[in-house]
């Protein structure tokens, strides 16, 4: 079985985050509604969205089950432009766009572009 690198995994969180957040936003939840329904802190949902930390399976498995999410495909790396496109999907569907989220999708999108050029470099090796 092939080991996954560190850069497949922080790809994987941040995949994580923003599938769930999508599929909070298409249903016009805020993370504060979401986190009422689950009895999680919403300060918890944001991180997990943001990949700031890695999140206990369990947590994970509630949030998407609530979302009506796969949870099993959450764990399989989507390629570059399927994760951006997730990312201006989430983009479009935000109704309160401050300075501070824009700036935010602006750097996760550099930072998939950063890590995904690391994969590649890590597999032609």
């Amino acid at each position: 079985m092939r080991k996954s690198s560190e850069v497949e995994l922080y790809l994987i969180n941040i995949q994580i985050g923003c599938i769930l957040r999508l599929a909070r936003l298409r249903q016009k939840l805020s993370q504060h509604a979401l986190g009422l329904k689950l009895e999680y802190n919403s300060t918890m949902i944001g991180r997990i969205e943001r990949a700031e930390s890695v999140s206990g399976w369990d947590k994970i498995f509630s949030i998407s089950k609530c979302l009506n999410v796969n949870y099993s495909e959450l764990f399989i790396l989507k390629n570059r432009d399927s994760l951006n496109l997730i990312i201006e999907e989430s983009f479009k569907l935000e109704e309160k766009l401050t300075k501070e989220k824009t700036e935010y999708y602006n750097f996760l999108r550099k930072t998939i572009d950063k890590k995904f050029d690391l994969l590649e470099q890590e597999k032609s090796q």
